[in-house]
């Protein structure tokens, strides 16, 4: 019983010192405001797009990705992301990896969830290392199931230091107690780009 704490605590760590350590850029949102619950875990797998701007011309960037989140209380979450890049070339590279933490300030399913998070990513390439943080809120009105995220990223790597603004909303749909379709349209700083993802919450 010890030994199982002790890792439980362990694996917490690990992946604070991720969301303290890392940070980056092409991330769909894929969660919302409403929190996992103690105990519990959402694995969520989706896939992103973006239209991207490359020297005079335009391409098609798609991006798998993974994430994990963990309900530490009813209120509190920590998650970690990660995926690739594939241009419509047909080339794949790594994505990066972003962690965060979220709290719930108001979790009412019947009417609406709002949530602040913090965290950070690591996006090669380009934009490199970042902080955020951001400002969550669902619509959890039956008729109306819909979401919304503004996430600034200050990009550490920059000179002068810049900041990125993340803004993204959509659809979230109950295909059960313990599944969620997340339809998303968002935009990294003007670029373009949608998601669906698929949450399962054990």
């Amino acid at each position: 019983m010890i030994a199982r704490h002790w890792l439980q605590s362990m694996a917490i760590v690990g992946l604070l010192l991720l969301v303290v350590l890392l940070s980056g850029c092409y991330f769909n949102a894929f969660q919302t405001a409403r929190t996992v619950g103690k105990g519990k875990v959402a694995l969520t797998v989706g896939c992103g797009v973006i239209n991207v701007a490359i020297p005079g011309e335009y391409d098609w960037l798609f991006t798998p990705q993974g994430r994990i989140t963990i309900g530490l209380t009813d209120n509190l979450d920590i998650g970690v992301q990660s995926g690739m890049k594939i241009w419509s070339t047909g080339e794949p590279t790594f994505l990066g990896v972003a962690g965060d933490l979220k709290i719930g300030l108001i979790q009412d399913p019947q009417s609406i969830s709002f949530a602040l998070g913090i965290g950070a990513s690591y996006q090669p390439g380009v934009l490199g290392w970042g902080v955020a943080g951001s400002v969550w809120l669902d619509s959890n009105l039956p008729f109306l199931p819909v979401f919304f995220v503004y996430r600034p990223m200050l990009l550490l790597g920059a000179d002068p230091l810049s900041i990125v603004h993340h803004v993204g909303g959509g659809l979230h749909l109950d295909l059960s107690d313990h599944v969620r379709l997340l339809v998303e349209i968002d935009s990294w700083n003007g670029e373009l780009g949608g998601g669906i993802s698929l949450d399962i919450i054990f």
